[in-house]
C-alpha cells in the first residue's frame, strides 16, 4: 500500500493528490497545502529555500514511499540546491519534482510556457526546451484557478490561445501545476498541452485493482485550508463516504 506525500501551495497539488487516488497510483496521500505562502511565484529565492527547508523538516518523521514536489517554483529551487537538501535529510525517500520526466520537452517545436514569475526567472524550461520555448508569467490565470473562478479562467485561457495562434506556437506547456486543472480548456481551443504532472502520473504504476481497496487522503495546511478543502470535496466523489479527510493546520 503506497503512501505518498505531495507538496504544493494549493489546488494544483490537490488535483494531483486526487489523481493519485483515482488512478490507484496510491492508497494513502498526505497533501501538504502550503497556502500560507501562496503565491509562491512572487517570492525571492531566499524565502523559497526556507519554505522548502521547512517542508523537508515536516516530512522527515513521516513514513512515506515517495515525495512529490507538485510545484514548479519549488521544484526549481530543489534542482538548484538538491545536493544540500539531500545531505541534510536523514531519509532516503525518493523525491520527484515536476521536471523528473522532461524528455518530451526538447521535441516540442515552438512551445508557449505558462508559469509563475519565479519559474520564468529561473529559465529552467528554456534550458529543457533547448531555447525553443517562450516563457510567460500566468499569475492571473493561476490565481483564478486557485480561487475557483471558472469564468475568469476560461476567459484568460481563450486570450492566451488567441495570442498563441497569432504567434504560431505549437504547444502549451503547463509550467504551473495549478494549470493541470484547466488543461481541458486549452484542448477545447485546439492546443496540445504538455503537463508535467500528467507525465509523472503516466510513469507511476497502479497500486491496486481499480475496483477495490481502501483510499484515504490527509490534508495538512500551513495557512487556511478552506479553498483546498472545498476543492477536494467537490472533486473527490470517487472516495468512499467513510474516508476521513483530516484537515490539520
Amino acid at each position: 500500500m503506497n503512501t505518498y506525500l505531495v507538496y504544493d501551495s494549493g489546488t494544483g497539488g490537490a488535483w494531483f493528490s486526487l489523481q493519485l487516488l483515482a488512478l490507484r497510483k496510491a492508497t494513502h496521500v498526505i497533501f501538504y497545502a502550503d497556502t500560507a505562502h501562496f503565491p509562491l511565484g512572487l517570492k525571492n529565492e531566499t524565502e523559497l529555500y526556507g519554505i522548502l527547508r521547512d517542508f523537508f523538516t515536516f516530512s522527515s518523521p513521516l513514513k512515506v514511499d515517495g515525495i512529490f514536489l507538485a510545484c514548479n517554483t519549488i521544484s526549481s529551487v530543489y534542482l538548484r540546491y538538491w545536493p544540500l537538501f539531500k545531505k541534510n535529510m536523514e531519509t532516503s525517500i525518493p523525491i520527484f519534482h515536476t521536471y523528473s520526466y522532461h524528455e518530451g520537452l526538447p521535441k516540442l517545436q515552438k512551445p508557449l510556457i505558462l508559469a509563475t514569475q519565479s519559474t520564468v526567472d529561473a529559465r529552467i524550461y528554456t534550458y529543457f526546451t533547448g531555447g525553443k520555448g517562450v516563457e510567460v508569467s500566468a499569475t492571473k490565470l493561476i490565481d483564478a484557478v486557485q480561487r475557483n473562478n471558472s469564468e475568469l479562467a476560461q476567459a484568460l485561457v481563450h486570450n492566451i490561445c488567441e495570442y498563441a495562434k497569432k504567434e504560431r506556437f505549437s504547444d502549451i506547456v503547463l509550467g504551473c501545476t495549478h494549470l493541470s486543472e484547466v488543461a481541458g480548456l486549452f484542448a477545447e481551443e485546439g492546443f496540445r498541452t504538455y503537463d508535467p504532472l500528467g507525465r509523472i502520473l503516466e510513469n507511476l504504476t497502479a497500486e491496486s485493482p481499480s475496483d477495490g481497496g481502501d483510499l484515504s487522503l490527509t490534508l495538512h495546511a500551513t495557512g487556511s485550508y478552506d479553498d483546498v478543502l472545498n476543492y477536494v470535496r467537490r472533486k473527490a466523489s470517487f472516495l468512499p463516504e467513510e474516508v476521513l479527510l483530516n484537515a490539520d493546520k
